[in-house]
Protein backbone atom coordinates (compact mmCIF):
# COMPACT_ATOMS: atom_id res chain seq x y z
CA UNK A 1 0.00 0.00 0.00
CA UNK A 2 0.97 3.67 -0.30
CA UNK A 3 1.27 5.20 3.18
CA UNK A 4 1.48 8.97 3.60
CA UNK A 5 2.90 10.00 6.98
CA UNK A 6 1.85 13.49 8.09
CA UNK A 7 3.89 15.19 10.81
CA UNK A 8 4.68 18.79 11.69
CA UNK A 9 8.45 18.33 11.88
CA UNK A 10 10.79 15.59 10.72
CA UNK A 11 14.50 14.87 11.25
CA UNK A 12 17.08 16.20 10.83
CA UNK A 13 16.57 18.84 13.46
CA UNK A 14 16.23 19.40 17.17
CA UNK A 15 13.03 17.46 17.61
CA UNK A 16 11.60 14.93 20.05
CA UNK A 17 10.31 11.40 20.35
CA UNK A 18 7.34 11.76 17.99
CA UNK A 19 9.58 12.88 15.14
CA UNK A 20 12.15 10.15 15.78
CA UNK A 21 9.42 7.52 15.90
CA UNK A 22 7.95 8.81 12.63
CA UNK A 23 11.37 8.52 11.01
CA UNK A 24 11.83 5.02 12.42
CA UNK A 25 8.47 3.88 11.06
CA UNK A 26 9.12 5.45 7.65
CA UNK A 27 12.42 3.59 7.35
CA UNK A 28 10.87 0.26 8.27
CA UNK A 29 7.51 0.39 6.53
CA UNK A 30 9.10 1.23 3.19
CA UNK A 31 10.55 -2.28 2.91
CA UNK A 32 7.03 -3.53 2.03
CA UNK A 33 5.11 -0.35 1.23
CA UNK A 34 5.47 2.90 -0.62
CA UNK A 35 5.98 5.62 2.01
CA UNK A 36 5.74 9.39 1.56
CA UNK A 37 6.39 11.75 4.48
CA UNK A 38 4.73 15.19 4.33
CA UNK A 39 6.11 17.74 6.78
CA UNK A 40 7.04 21.41 7.17
CA UNK A 41 10.10 22.86 5.44
CA UNK A 42 11.85 23.32 8.76
CA UNK A 43 14.79 23.78 9.15
CA UNK A 44 14.85 25.80 5.91
CA UNK A 45 18.32 24.53 5.00
CA UNK A 46 16.88 21.10 4.15
CA UNK A 47 15.76 20.10 0.66
CA UNK A 48 12.14 20.71 -0.35
CA UNK A 49 11.91 17.14 -1.66
CA UNK A 50 14.17 14.14 -1.41
CA UNK A 51 14.29 10.37 -1.28
CA UNK A 52 16.23 8.72 1.50
CA UNK A 53 16.31 5.37 3.27
CA UNK A 54 13.74 4.06 0.79
CA UNK A 55 10.98 6.63 1.41
CA UNK A 56 10.03 9.98 -0.17
CA UNK A 57 10.01 13.23 1.77
CA UNK A 58 8.04 16.38 0.90
CA UNK A 59 8.62 19.59 2.90
CA UNK A 60 5.96 22.27 2.64
CA UNK A 61 6.40 26.06 3.03
CA UNK A 62 5.93 27.45 6.55
CA UNK A 63 4.09 30.72 7.16
CA UNK A 64 5.64 32.99 9.80
CA UNK A 65 2.27 34.61 10.66
CA UNK A 66 1.05 32.75 13.78
CA UNK A 67 -2.73 32.56 13.25
CA UNK A 68 -2.58 32.36 9.48
CA UNK A 69 0.01 29.58 9.74
CA UNK A 70 -2.64 27.07 10.89
CA UNK A 71 -4.86 27.70 7.87
CA UNK A 72 -1.85 27.75 5.53
CA UNK A 73 -0.63 24.42 6.93
CA UNK A 74 -4.05 22.80 6.52
CA UNK A 75 -4.37 23.98 2.94
CA UNK A 76 -0.80 23.00 2.03
CA UNK A 77 -1.13 19.49 3.47
CA UNK A 78 -4.46 18.87 1.73
CA UNK A 79 -3.01 20.06 -1.58
CA UNK A 80 0.09 17.92 -1.16
CA UNK A 81 -1.94 14.80 -0.38
CA UNK A 82 -4.24 15.42 -3.35
CA UNK A 83 -1.23 15.80 -5.68
CA UNK A 84 0.44 12.51 -4.70
CA UNK A 85 0.65 9.89 -7.42
CA UNK A 86 -0.27 7.18 -6.90
CA UNK A 87 -2.91 8.36 -4.44
CA UNK A 88 -2.16 7.19 -0.86
CA UNK A 89 -4.16 4.27 0.49
CA UNK A 90 -3.95 5.59 4.05
CA UNK A 91 -2.80 8.68 5.96
CA UNK A 92 -0.83 8.08 9.17
CA UNK A 93 -1.03 11.34 11.12
CA UNK A 94 1.39 11.92 13.99
CA UNK A 95 -0.28 14.12 16.64
CA UNK A 96 -3.86 15.34 16.71
CA UNK A 97 -3.09 18.97 15.95
CA UNK A 98 -2.20 19.89 13.34
CA UNK A 99 -1.41 16.76 11.32
CA UNK A 100 -4.46 14.87 12.53
CA UNK A 101 -6.78 17.76 11.68
CA UNK A 102 -5.19 18.10 8.23
CA UNK A 103 -5.45 14.35 7.73
CA UNK A 104 -9.15 14.00 8.51
CA UNK A 105 -9.95 17.05 6.35
CA UNK A 106 -8.05 15.47 3.45
CA UNK A 107 -9.77 12.15 4.16
CA UNK A 108 -13.21 13.74 3.82
CA UNK A 109 -12.28 15.42 0.56
CA UNK A 110 -10.38 12.56 -1.05
CA UNK A 111 -11.88 9.44 0.52
CA UNK A 112 -8.57 8.30 2.02
CA UNK A 113 -8.75 6.78 5.52
CA UNK A 114 -6.83 8.79 8.14
CA UNK A 115 -5.29 7.28 11.28
CA UNK A 116 -4.46 9.75 14.06
CA UNK A 117 -1.63 8.76 16.41
CA UNK A 118 -1.70 10.63 19.73
CA UNK A 119 1.86 11.21 20.94
CA UNK A 120 1.46 12.65 24.44
CA UNK A 121 -1.04 13.13 27.23
CA UNK A 122 -1.19 16.86 26.51
CA UNK A 123 -3.24 16.04 23.39
CA UNK A 124 -6.12 14.60 25.40
CA UNK A 125 -6.07 16.93 28.42
CA UNK A 126 -9.05 18.67 26.84
CA UNK A 127 -9.75 21.03 29.73
CA UNK A 128 -6.16 22.27 29.82
CA UNK A 129 -6.02 23.47 26.20
CA UNK A 130 -8.60 25.51 24.34
CA UNK A 131 -7.30 24.21 21.01
CA UNK A 132 -7.47 20.55 21.99
CA UNK A 133 -10.76 21.03 23.79
CA UNK A 134 -12.35 22.47 20.66
CA UNK A 135 -10.60 20.47 17.95
CA UNK A 136 -9.41 17.07 19.19
CA UNK A 137 -12.71 15.22 19.85
CA UNK A 138 -13.91 16.04 16.33
CA UNK A 139 -10.62 14.87 14.81
CA UNK A 140 -10.85 11.54 16.65
CA UNK A 141 -14.50 11.14 15.63
CA UNK A 142 -13.62 11.63 11.95
CA UNK A 143 -10.49 9.42 11.98
CA UNK A 144 -10.68 5.82 10.77
CA UNK A 145 -8.62 4.81 13.82
CA UNK A 146 -7.07 6.56 16.80
CA UNK A 147 -3.76 5.21 18.12
CA UNK A 148 -2.18 5.73 21.53
CA UNK A 149 1.19 4.58 22.83
CA UNK A 150 0.15 2.77 25.99
CA UNK A 151 -2.82 1.26 27.78
CA UNK A 152 -2.76 4.05 30.36
CA UNK A 153 -3.02 6.62 27.55
CA UNK A 154 -6.10 4.75 26.29
CA UNK A 155 -7.73 4.71 29.71
CA UNK A 156 -7.03 8.37 30.41
CA UNK A 157 -8.22 9.54 26.99
CA UNK A 158 -11.57 7.81 27.50
CA UNK A 159 -11.87 9.24 31.01
CA UNK A 160 -11.25 12.73 29.65
CA UNK A 161 -13.89 12.24 26.96
CA UNK A 162 -16.36 11.07 29.62
CA UNK A 163 -15.91 14.45 31.31
CA UNK A 164 -15.62 16.72 28.28
CA UNK A 165 -17.44 15.07 25.35
CA UNK A 166 -19.47 12.11 26.69
CA UNK A 167 -21.48 11.73 23.48
CA UNK A 168 -18.30 10.68 21.64
CA UNK A 169 -17.00 8.08 24.11
CA UNK A 170 -18.46 4.97 22.49
CA UNK A 171 -17.54 6.03 18.98
CA UNK A 172 -13.93 6.81 19.89
CA UNK A 173 -13.61 3.72 22.10
CA UNK A 174 -14.49 1.49 19.15
CA UNK A 175 -11.63 2.86 17.04
CA UNK A 176 -8.99 3.26 19.76
CA UNK A 177 -5.87 1.08 19.42
CA UNK A 178 -2.67 0.77 21.46
CA UNK A 179 0.49 0.68 19.33
CA UNK A 180 3.67 1.22 21.33
CA UNK A 181 6.93 2.85 20.31
CA UNK A 182 9.49 0.83 18.42
CA UNK A 183 13.06 0.51 19.66
CA UNK A 184 16.40 -0.46 18.17
CA UNK A 185 18.30 -2.39 20.83
CA UNK A 186 22.01 -1.64 21.35
CA UNK A 187 24.41 -4.54 21.74
CA UNK A 188 25.89 -5.56 25.07
CA UNK A 189 28.12 -5.39 27.06
CA UNK A 190 27.04 -2.46 29.23
CA UNK A 191 29.77 -1.40 31.64
CA UNK A 192 28.96 0.56 34.83
CA UNK A 193 28.89 4.30 34.21
CA UNK A 194 28.92 7.43 36.32
CA UNK A 195 26.68 10.45 36.80
CA UNK A 196 23.07 11.29 35.97
CA UNK A 197 21.67 11.72 32.46
CA UNK A 198 18.43 13.58 31.67
CA UNK A 199 17.26 14.02 28.08
CA UNK A 200 14.48 16.28 26.82
CA UNK A 201 13.44 19.75 25.72
CA UNK A 202 14.39 22.49 28.14
CA UNK A 203 10.87 23.54 29.04
CA UNK A 204 9.14 23.61 32.46
CA UNK A 205 7.11 20.46 31.73
CA UNK A 206 10.28 18.34 31.60
CA UNK A 207 11.31 19.19 35.19
CA UNK A 208 14.99 19.76 34.48
CA UNK A 209 15.11 22.25 37.37
CA UNK A 210 14.15 19.43 39.72
CA UNK A 211 16.86 17.17 38.27
CA UNK A 212 19.52 19.86 38.79
CA UNK A 213 18.47 20.37 42.41
CA UNK A 214 18.33 16.64 43.18
CA UNK A 215 21.63 15.75 41.49
CA UNK A 216 23.34 18.55 43.41
CA UNK A 217 21.88 17.34 46.72
CA UNK A 218 22.95 13.77 45.93
CA UNK A 219 26.47 14.93 45.05
CA UNK A 220 26.29 13.54 41.51
CA UNK A 221 27.41 15.03 38.22
CA UNK A 222 24.64 15.66 35.71
CA UNK A 223 24.44 15.74 31.91
CA UNK A 224 21.41 17.41 30.33
CA UNK A 225 20.87 16.71 26.62
CA UNK A 226 18.38 18.94 24.85
CA UNK A 227 17.56 22.47 23.77
CA UNK A 228 14.81 24.90 24.68
CA UNK A 229 13.81 28.29 26.06
CA UNK A 230 14.67 27.41 29.66
CA UNK A 231 18.35 26.84 29.00
CA UNK A 232 19.54 30.20 30.34
CA UNK A 233 17.53 29.85 33.54
CA UNK A 234 18.71 26.28 34.08
CA UNK A 235 22.34 27.22 33.52
CA UNK A 236 21.95 30.05 36.04
CA UNK A 237 20.38 27.63 38.54
CA UNK A 238 23.24 25.16 38.15
CA UNK A 239 25.80 27.93 38.62
CA UNK A 240 23.99 29.27 41.66
CA UNK A 241 23.94 25.84 43.28
CA UNK A 242 27.53 25.06 42.37
CA UNK A 243 26.37 21.95 40.55
CA UNK A 244 28.45 19.94 38.11
CA UNK A 245 26.08 20.16 35.15
CA UNK A 246 27.02 19.67 31.51
CA UNK A 247 24.58 21.01 28.91
CA UNK A 248 25.21 19.24 25.60
CA UNK A 249 22.41 20.82 23.55
CA UNK A 250 20.62 18.63 21.04
CA UNK A 251 22.49 15.40 20.27
CA UNK A 252 22.12 12.91 17.44
CA UNK A 253 21.44 9.20 17.75
CA UNK A 254 25.08 8.12 18.04
CA UNK A 255 25.90 10.81 20.61
CA UNK A 256 22.83 9.92 22.67
CA UNK A 257 23.85 6.28 22.66
CA UNK A 258 27.27 7.24 23.98
CA UNK A 259 25.69 9.33 26.75
CA UNK A 260 23.49 6.41 27.79
CA UNK A 261 26.55 4.16 27.97
CA UNK A 262 28.45 6.72 30.06
CA UNK A 263 25.83 7.42 32.72
CA UNK A 264 25.04 5.42 35.85
CA UNK A 265 21.37 6.41 36.04
CA UNK A 266 18.87 8.12 33.73
CA UNK A 267 16.15 10.46 35.02
CA UNK A 268 12.88 11.65 33.49
CA UNK A 269 11.35 14.23 35.86
CA UNK A 270 8.50 15.32 33.58
CA UNK A 271 5.63 17.18 35.21
CA UNK A 272 3.23 16.49 32.31
CA UNK A 273 2.93 15.93 28.60
CA UNK A 274 4.44 12.47 28.06
CA UNK A 275 3.05 9.59 26.05
CA UNK A 276 5.38 6.60 26.16
CA UNK A 277 8.72 8.34 26.77
CA UNK A 278 11.22 7.36 24.12
CA UNK A 279 14.17 8.68 26.13
CA UNK A 280 13.22 6.38 29.00
CA UNK A 281 12.98 3.34 26.74
CA UNK A 282 16.35 4.13 25.18
CA UNK A 283 18.09 4.39 28.55
CA UNK A 284 16.48 1.10 29.62
CA UNK A 285 17.78 -0.53 26.43
CA UNK A 286 21.30 0.31 27.64
CA UNK A 287 20.55 -1.53 30.92
CA UNK A 288 20.58 1.69 32.89
CA UNK A 289 18.54 2.06 36.08
CA UNK A 290 15.92 4.72 35.48
CA UNK A 291 14.03 7.09 37.77
CA UNK A 292 10.88 8.69 36.44
CA UNK A 293 7.69 10.48 37.39
CA UNK A 294 4.37 8.65 36.92
CA UNK A 295 3.27 10.19 33.63
CA UNK A 296 0.70 8.20 31.67
CA UNK A 297 3.01 5.96 29.63
CA UNK A 298 5.51 5.62 32.46
CA UNK A 299 2.92 3.87 34.59
CA UNK A 300 2.62 1.16 31.92
CA UNK A 301 6.37 0.91 31.50
CA UNK A 302 7.74 0.91 35.06
CA UNK A 303 6.98 -1.09 38.20
CA UNK A 304 8.45 0.84 41.12
CA UNK A 305 11.38 -1.04 42.62
CA UNK A 306 11.29 -3.77 39.96
CA UNK A 307 12.58 -2.23 36.70
CA UNK A 308 12.93 1.40 37.81
CA UNK A 309 12.06 3.87 40.54
CA UNK A 310 9.06 6.21 40.45
CA UNK A 311 9.01 9.57 42.23
CA UNK A 312 6.35 12.29 42.43
CA UNK A 313 6.63 15.13 39.88
CA UNK A 314 8.22 18.32 41.16
CA UNK A 315 9.61 16.60 44.29
CA UNK A 316 13.36 17.22 44.41
CA UNK A 317 13.70 15.57 47.83
CA UNK A 318 12.14 12.34 46.60
CA UNK A 319 14.34 12.35 43.51
CA UNK A 320 17.42 12.98 45.67
CA UNK A 321 16.51 10.01 47.87
CA UNK A 322 16.05 7.79 44.81
CA UNK A 323 19.43 8.83 43.38
CA UNK A 324 21.08 8.06 46.70
CA UNK A 325 19.42 4.63 46.76
CA UNK A 326 20.83 3.78 43.33
CA UNK A 327 24.29 4.90 44.47
CA UNK A 328 24.40 3.21 47.84
CA UNK A 329 22.02 0.25 48.00
CA UNK A 330 24.05 -2.88 47.20
CA UNK A 331 23.07 -4.53 43.94
CA UNK A 332 20.14 -2.18 43.26
CA UNK A 333 21.59 -0.48 40.17
CA UNK A 334 22.54 -3.80 38.57
CA UNK A 335 19.17 -5.38 39.34
CA UNK A 336 17.15 -2.43 38.04
CA UNK A 337 19.35 -2.15 34.96
CA UNK A 338 18.94 -5.82 34.04
CA UNK A 339 15.17 -5.63 34.50
CA UNK A 340 15.06 -2.40 32.48
CA UNK A 341 16.86 -4.09 29.58
CA UNK A 342 14.43 -7.03 29.72
CA UNK A 343 11.52 -4.58 29.54
CA UNK A 344 13.06 -2.69 26.61
CA UNK A 345 13.46 -5.92 24.64
CA UNK A 346 9.65 -6.13 24.37
CA UNK A 347 9.67 -2.97 22.25
CA UNK A 348 11.86 -4.19 19.38
CA UNK A 349 10.70 -2.80 16.06
CA UNK A 350 10.07 -6.33 14.77
CA UNK A 351 7.92 -7.07 17.82
CA UNK A 352 5.83 -3.89 17.58
CA UNK A 353 5.47 -3.74 13.80
CA UNK A 354 2.80 -6.46 13.29
CA UNK A 355 0.32 -4.49 15.39
CA UNK A 356 0.68 -1.37 13.24
CA UNK A 357 0.53 -3.46 10.06
CA UNK A 358 -2.77 -4.96 11.26
CA UNK A 359 -4.20 -1.50 11.99
CA UNK A 360 -3.13 -0.20 8.57
CA UNK A 361 -4.58 -3.24 6.79
CA UNK A 362 -7.93 -2.87 8.56
CA UNK A 363 -8.02 0.85 7.76
CA UNK A 364 -7.85 0.33 3.99
CA UNK A 365 -10.53 -2.35 3.85
CA UNK A 366 -13.82 -1.16 2.34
Amino acid sequence: MHIAILIGHFPPGSFGGAELQAEGWAKRLCDKHRVTVITRHDPPTTARAETRDGFSLMRLPVSRVPLWRTFADLFAVEQAVAALQPRPDVLLCFQTFISGLAGVRAAKRLGIPALVWIRGEGEYRLRDSRVHGLVSPGVWRDAKAVLVQSEQNRVELLQELERSAPAMVQEVRAKLQVVTNGLELPAAPFEPGSGVLSVGRLIPEKGMDVVIEAAAAAGMSLTIAGEGPQQGALEAQAKRMGSAVRFTGFVGRAELGALNRECSVAVLAARAGEGLPNVLLEAMAYARPVIATPCAGTRDLLVDGANGLIVPPGDAAALTAALRRVQSEPGLAARLGAAARATAEKFRWETVRPKLEDVLTLAVRP
